[in-house]
Formats: structure tokens, sequence, C-alpha cells
């Protein structure tokens, strides 16, 4: 269920119809996750509300972000939106529980039609090791597309050197339709929802488009650096005048800590 949260001073109620949802699924490093930090933080977006959910893993922490009052919280999925409203972007910070990935992916649906998003875009990490050989060569930054890919995005797309998510190895696509995608979505492994979430789409007839990292497990900054360049090289969230400098939040200093936060004790 979406609860709005209004932490402007106007407290004009913020509309998500026709905008743009980023969804960054909990998997393998969190590049995802990291990757959303720095779009949310370096462009100050706006949090407008939170999805409570009883499927996620609870938590509360202190503000993620550095605009944030200091009175803010840090929930398990939180919804925020750039001044234009045309990008809203989740942050989902724990993952659902054990064996209720579907239909967490459910509820999620049911939020992108009722928000009346014009376009779905999951940001996802598979493992790298797990990878099929076609998907070895190349960029580690792959792009899938469901049920539509506009001129703008294609364009975009054919001026980087991404490459495709389902390509067969021999330089075309796997079969499209249902039974494709199955096959394409078969070849991640660690990714969380993108799976359920991407069939969920497909079925609804929802754009949807997917950029998906492969990486390992360790110090995964660079990682969601790399995912983040290239989802605002794709996407165009931001000019490149804003984002020449990420500006990663202060909760950074503890991925790699080298004590331990006394907030812990």
């Amino acid at each position: 269920m979406f609860v709005p949260i209004s932490e402007t001073s106007d407290k004009k109620p913020s509309s998500t119809q026709g905008s743009t949802l980023v969804v960054p699924a909990v998997s393998i490093g969190n590049a995802p996750q990291l990757a959303v930090d720095l779009l949310i933080n370096t462009l100050q977006m706006l949090r407008i509300g939170v999805i409570d959910s009883p499927l996620l893993t609870p938590i509360s922490g202190s503000a993620g972000y550095d605009h944030l009052g200091s009175q803010a919280r840090s929930l398990p999925l939180e919804v925020y939106q750039t001044n234009d409203a045309k990008w809203t972007v989740l942050q989902q910070r724990s993952p659902p529980l054990p064996k209720h990935h579907r239909k967490f992916a459910s509820e999620l649906l049911q939020y992108i039609k009722s928000g009346g998003f014009s376009r779905v875009v999951v940001l996802a990490s598979s493992d790298a090791a797990l990878r099929t050989d076609e998907l070895i060569d190349g960029s580690q930054i792959r792009t899938l597309s469901v049920n539509c890919l506009d001129e703008e995005l294609a364009a975009r797309l054919k001026g980087l050197s991404l490459g495709e998510l389902n390509a067969d190895g021999r330089g075309g696509s796997m079969s499209r339709g249902a039974d494709g995608l199955k096959l394409t979505l078969k070849r991640l492994h660690s990714a969380g929802v993108t799976r359920p979430l991407i069939e969920l789409c497909e079925q609804a007839g929802i754009p949807t488009f997917a950029m998906v990292s492969f990486v390992n497990e360790g110090d995964n900054v660079p990682d969601a650096i790399a995912l983040a360049n290239a989802a605002n090289a794709v996407l165009g969230v931001a000019a490149e005048s804003e984002v020449s400098q990420w500006r990663p939040p202060q909760s950074w200093q503890w991925l790699m800590p080298s004590t331990v936060p006394d907030e812990l004790f």
C-alpha cells in the first residue's frame, strides 16, 4: 500500500500519472540500490511516500540522503521523484521474505497500475560467475525491452556499447514472446524480484525496460557507478552537467568500514 509523504513546504500532493518508474531489484552486490543512491542524492529527489508491504523484511534507520531532514527515517521501500515528476524512483532497502518474491512482484504491479506510470525501468544485477558463454564477452551491462522500445530510447541504445540480454551468441536474438522471455530470464541468477516482475509486466502489457549488470559480491561501488552512468546515458534522467560528478550519500562511508558504527550498540 502506498502511503504519501509530503516533505516540502508547499505540501502539494505529487502525481505519478505518466511518470517513468525506476525499480532497483535487491540483487547480488546491491549494485542497483547503490546506483539509485547516486541518482537520488545527486539530483536531490523529493521523497513523496513509502510503500508499506508485509512481504518485506522490516527495517528502520537514519536518513539515507544528505538533503533529507535529520528526522527522516530510512524504511524498507521508499518512493522518490524528480521536481518535474517525469521520473519516480523506488529505493528498496530490504529484500522480500523467503519464497515471497512473486507475491511481492504482484504488489509492485498493482502499484504500477494504480499509479498510472507510462513505463517501468528495472535495474538489476546478476551473478557474473553463472553467466552463459555468450554473455562473457562484451559489455557486462545488458538490456532487455518488453512490450515496446520507443524511438528515443532505441536511438540512445544504438550509440552505446551495451549488449542485449537475449542475444543468442550468433549475432541474433532469442525467440520473442512469453517462451523466449522465460528463456532469457533464466539467465539471471541472484537477481531478486527481477524475473517475476518482468514476467508480470509483460503479461499486463506494460512497457518495461531492464538493465542488468553482471557482478561479483564484494566492493560493488564501481559496478554501481557504471550502472548509474549507463542508466542515465540511456534514459536521460539528468543532464550530463548534473551528473558529471556523482555525489554519493554519507551513508556510503559504512559500505566498507574500517570501524563499527557506535549506533549499532
